[in-house]
């Protein structure tokens, strides 16, 4: 195995490497094969790299957004010829909670504008921003996830800021490219009460027609019903949903959960039962159920989840503090945990579930070493994309990103 490390300096240096396949890591390849390797490693400045996404599978293109020249811009790069492919300015303010949709044909973040926060996608395919909301407060606090295909964008608020007990909004925004208009927005909300301090997860399914929405409470407010209002206006549609809560559960008989299933295209909400007496951590909603991983590491499969679920443990969970990340393809088929060895060293492992349980114990598929792990994704069940980074003297930065396609 070989790398090629970059100097650093005030321009970016890039250089791609292409490793072969790693069948002798592999423990049993007929379970668990990864059939190529590739690197990228680039370097610069630590403030400058803000976020980093890889292109469609199959392709060998990097999405980065930088800052550059007091704004920041965002680059396409082939890694496999080194070129940058284009350089679009974004914006001038300071950015916050940047993300890069799958495929990267869009970009989300958030800018402050006065008392005024703006969450605004770009296209940089065409080359044109939106304002998708806004609210004056920067103490309220929102989370974002991307569809697998990168044309949706769900939106939630936090439970730990500003009021706890005001009423909340799940939201999909759909992006509807047009060659001529530049792009739309098809959006649709769901209103929810709160109820309190709340540990809260969304995870849609693949193509956003089912958003799982789970609220870990730390304190109790109650209520009853589901109700509509505002029904459609244009292309916002609103959904009322409260908390459907039991006397028992008020009275902390039962763990301290609401759980829903959102459906955008009906503008409908079911309340769903209860899995688990021990809070956990939705990790991704699949087309094999919703697996969810606990305090101790543990990873379960729940599925029936909508009539009766039935919890699965598929991997067992460390003592200490390297617990596995765990990372879900689209189809609940294959699971990487990425694990800390010691504090410079960390490894991705990978399992194979089939018929709703671990074919045998996690397969370690690669290791280095690195300062930090910054984010694991999977791009189209095809590859396992991650990103970690070095600080080095002078305030120098290196950065590189491992694809291992299986």
């Amino acid at each position: 195995m070989a790398a090629v490390f970059c100097g650093c300096g005030a321009e970016e240096q890039d250089r791609t490497v292409v490793l072969p396949p790693l069948e002798n890591h592999v423990i049993d390849s007929e379970k668990f094969r990864i059939d190529h390797i590739q690197q990228y490693i680039g370097s610069g400045y630590a403030e400058n790299v803000l976020c980093l996404a890889w292109g469609d599978p199959g392709t060998d293109m990097l999405c980065l957004l930088k800052k550059e020249d007091g704004g920041y811009i965002y680059q396409a790069i082939d890694t496999g010829d080194d070129t940058v492919l284009s350089s679009i300015f974004v914006d001038d303010r300071s950015l916050a909670n940047v993300s890069i949709a799958p495929g990267g044909g869009y970009l989300s973040y958030e800018v402050q504008d006065g008392e005024e926060m703006k969450l605004i996608v770009f296209c940089p395919g065409q080359k044109t921003w939106q304002i998708l909301h806004r609210w004056e407060g920067s103490e309220e606090t929102f989370s974002y996830i991307w569809s697998d295909d990168g044309t949706m964008l769900f939106s939630w608020q936090n439970g730990d800021t500003g009021d706890a007990y005001k009423e909340w909004q799940v939201t999909r925004y759909e992006m509807e490219a047009d060659p001529k208009d530049g792009f739309q927005c098809i959006v649709v909300r769901f209103q929810m009460k709160g109820n309190g301090p709340a540990w809260r997860s969304v995870c849609p399914n693949a193509d956003g027609s089912e958003i799982y929405v789970r609220e870990q409470l730390s304190t109790f407010g109650s209520s009853m019903s589901n109700e509509w209002e505002n029904g459609v206006d244009g292309v916002y549609t609103n959904y009322d949903v409260e908390s459907n809560m039991t006397a028992a559960e008020v009275m902390g008989e039962s763990p301290h959960t609401c759980n829903w299933m959102l459906l955008p295209d009906t503008v409908t909400a079911e309340a769903l039962p209860e899995y688990s007496e021990t809070a956990v951590y939705p990790v991704r909603y699949t087309q094999a159920g919703l697996f969810v991983q606990e305090e101790n590491g543990d990873l379960y499969l729940i599925r029936d989840i909508r009539s009766q679920p039935v919890k699965t443990k598929l991997i067992s969970g460390k003592a200490g503090a390297y617990d596995p990340f765990p990372c879900v393809c689209v189809n609940g088929d294959h699971v990487f945990l990425m694990e800390w060895i010691n504090y410079s060293m960390y490894q991705i492992s990978g399992v194979h579930i089939v018929d709703g349980k671990a074919d045998g114990q996690p397969v370690v598929l690669y290791k280095d070493n690195y300062e930090s792990l910054n984010q694991i994704k999977i791009v189209g069940d095809q590859a396992v994309v991650f990103w970690g980074d070095e600080f080095l003297e002078n305030n120098g930065y290196r950065y590189k990103v491992t694809v291992l396609r299986y």
